[in-house]
């Protein structure tokens, strides 16, 4: 089968692989929509220690079961929707409702979504797969996964209907935390960054918008709740200073391994300023991520900037690297 095989940062080529042979409770889906992902761009650009180097790349997928392994939970034809971890449900972090912790979580997760199929191991079959109705395309399926991620954010904040919320970061990832906000029941989002068209998109999903300059300032001005999306660490830094009295930081955007962040401390101590960082998600995150979905009420298709071909992967990869559009879809 073809597949995207990332060779080193900046190195991506077109291959043929052999198609995984499955064990017991495996299920083999032919990949009907990849799309691509802000991590998955951050180890194009500059590695990551999780993502093996040279291997496949790919994670946010959604497809059509094209094998089963004995005893597996879905049938060849179905189509299905999941995402490309699962959690023990049994170590430390797990027994203690922090399953987006499982100790084994990261060293289980599979990756190679662009390509022409993708092998789902037993746990994550088992736990974080599920059929796919006919009424949602797959390219809106196989946002699953960054969603789930969202959903494990909010589902940490202290959400009330009054609630003002800044998130700072116009990214695919900051546009489904307003859209995740918003079906939360939220009223009073605020969406800041520096293009205007990822901005508009915001605006598709019921966020107000400003620019990142404009954001309002002062005690009166501040926001009950922050989100950072950018991964930037002055953008972290920054944020707390959005916060109200008593309000709620939440760092989501990943920095660079080994860089630090200061803040100021008179306003995080003497305010009480809380600070969330979360990180991947757990079984709830996918099921509630998952509901928002399938619950019609929010419509993710203007993240989608195009369709590629999985031989136009490099020029996919430097027009994200670039800023241009906010997610791809690769249809093997």
């Amino acid at each position: 089968m073809q597949a995207l095989i990332l060779e080193a940062p900046g190195n991506l080529r077109l291959g043929t692989v052999p198609i995984p042979a499955l064990l017991e409770g495996e299920v083999l889906v032919k990949v009907m929509a990849a799309t691509t992902c802000g991590t998955d761009l951050k180890a194009y650009v500059r590695g990551h220690p999780k993502f093996p180097m040279p291997g496949p790349l790919g994670h946010e997928y959604s497809g059509i079961v094209a094998a089963a392994g004995a005893n597996a939970p879905f049938k060849v034809g179905e189509a299905v929707m999941g995402v490309h971890s699962a959690p023990c449900q049994a170590c430390y972090w797990c027994l203690r409702d922090q399953e987006n912790l499982c100790e084994s979580i990261m060293e289980t997760m599979v990756l190679g979504s662009y390509a022409e199929y993708l092998r789902v191991p037993a746990r994550i079959a088992r736990l974080n797969v599920f059929p796919k109705p006919d009424s949602i395309p797959f390219e809106i399926a196989s946002l699953l996964e960054p969603f789930a991620c969202v959903a494990q954010g909010i589902s940490l904040l202290p959400l009330r209907p009054d609630s003002s919320v800044l998130v700072i970061g116009p990214g695919a990832i900051g546009l489904m935390f307003a859209a995740g906000l918003k079906a939360s029941g939220v009223h009073d989002v605020t969406l800041a960054g520096r293009h205007e068209s990822r901005l508009a998109i915001g605006e598709q999903l019921g966020a107000k918008t400003c620019k990142i300059a404009d954001i309002p300032t002062g005690e009166a001005h501040r926001f009950d709740i922050v989100v950072e999306c950018t991964g930037q660490v002055e953008v972290w830094e920054k944020s707390v200073d959005y916060a109200r009295k008593g309000g709620t930081v939440m760092l989501f955007g990943g920095c660079a391994a080994g860089t630090r962040a200061s803040f100021d401390t008179k306003h995080l101590h003497y305010d009480q300023i809380s600070l969330i960082s979360p990180f991947h998600f757990g079984t709830k995150a996918v099921r509630m991520a998952r509901g928002w979905i399938l619950g019609g009420t929010i419509d993710l298709s203007a993240l989608i900037s195009g369709e590629r071909s999985l031989a136009e992967g490099p020029e996919v990869f430097e027009d994200l690297r670039a800023g241009k559009g906010v997610k791809y879809v690769f249809r093997p």
